[in-house]
């Protein structure tokens, strides 16, 4: 079996590349296929690695395995964040589930820790005993060629970008040294006990001018204040958490932007489960994906019992 590990040339000059890259290890004698990565304590939500970074480095390893393919573009993700992942090394594991020469493919990948050693790195694909790892995230990927792609186009009550005129400059709270962005502020509650609204545009890049491509449209899918804390402390009952528990993106075309616009809304909150979906376009307003997520709320505790780490309202 070829080394479809690499894609050339690697761009770790930006930090994104950096907190994200992935290792090609090899092939199990079961045909799995093994990548190294880590999770950065830098690309964090308080104590919690920042979900969309674990996409991204997952995303990394799968483009990195369809490399020398037909199906170099992801269509579809889905991912399940089955538990807490941890900062440090990580492992991941992609299984081909349905091939095929021009059509769609679809792979597993799954991206595990170990369960006793929280910093082996793995080196060697002889090392891998999958009994000594946890999966924590799973994610079930689409593989196509967007090249050959053709029929039906049309439009029906369709996702609209987000105004950029009416967005102000935004203090992103994690991870804000390496992101900037503005964010219509009109939805933050305004008055004492007046709820705002569930729903989240902005704009928004990377500082080091690294362009979105598509390893970084999970990352941007993820990259929000959940809407629900729109509403305003007296209904969230004071800080909380979001963790995700199930996020899909369905990718529309190839990325070549600096920066991205992004809507999000949360319709539905039932019982501190609510949906949060909507969409990231390019500039010029032209879809570059769709995103739906399943999350929680749940006290910041949950995350990390350090005040100096909790978020403010209105802050990413």
């Amino acid at each position: 079996m070829s080394n479809s590990s690499e894609l050339e040339p690697k761009k770790l000059q930006y930090a994104f590349d950096k907190a994200t890259d992935t290792n090609y290890i090899g092939t199990t004698s079961y045909g799995v296929t093994l990548y190294t990565g880590a999770t950065d304590q830098e690309w964090s939500i308080g104590e919690a690695p920042h979900g969309g970074a674990i996409l991204a480095t997952i995303t990394d390893s799968v483009l990195r395995h369809f490399s020398d393919k037909h199906q170099k573009d992801p269509v579809a993700m889905n991912g399940f964040f089955l538990h807490k992942s941890e900062i440090g090394p990580c492992v991941i594991a992609i299984e081909d589930l349905k091939t095929s020469k021009k059509g769609y493919c679809l792979v597993k990948a799954s991206m595990l820790q170990h369960i006793k050693d929280k910093s082996f790195i793995l080196t060697h694909v002889d090392q891998f005993d999958p009994e000594q790892y946890k999966e924590k995230v799973h994610v079930i990927f689409t593989m196509g060629n967007m090249d050959t792609e053709e029929g039906v186009t049309h439009f029906h009550d369709a996702y609209q970008a987000p105004d950029r005129k009416a967005m102000e400059e935004n203090e992103v709270f994690f991870m804000g040294d390496y992101v900037e962005g503005l964010m219509d502020r009109t939805i933050v509650p305004q008055e004492e006990g007046k709820p705002g609204i569930p729903v989240v545009n902005q704009s928004i890049k990377f500082k080091d001018g690294r362009v979105t491509d598509f390893k970084a449209i999970p990352y941007w899918c993820d990259l929000f204040i959940p809407p629900p804390v729109m509403l305003g402390s007296e209904i969230m009952g004071g800080p909380c958490w979001c963790p995700t528990m199930q996020l899909e993106v369905q990718f529309k075309r190839r990325p070549n932007t600096d920066e991205v616009l992004t809507s999000i809304t949360s319709p539905h909150i039932i019982n501190s489960r609510f949906d949060a979906s909507g969409g990231v376009w390019d500039l010029n307003g032209k879809l570059l994906a769709i995103t739906r997520h399943q999350c929680l709320i749940v006290p910041w505790t949950r995350n990390t019992k350090q005040d100096s780490i909790k978020p403010t309202q209105g802050k990413l």
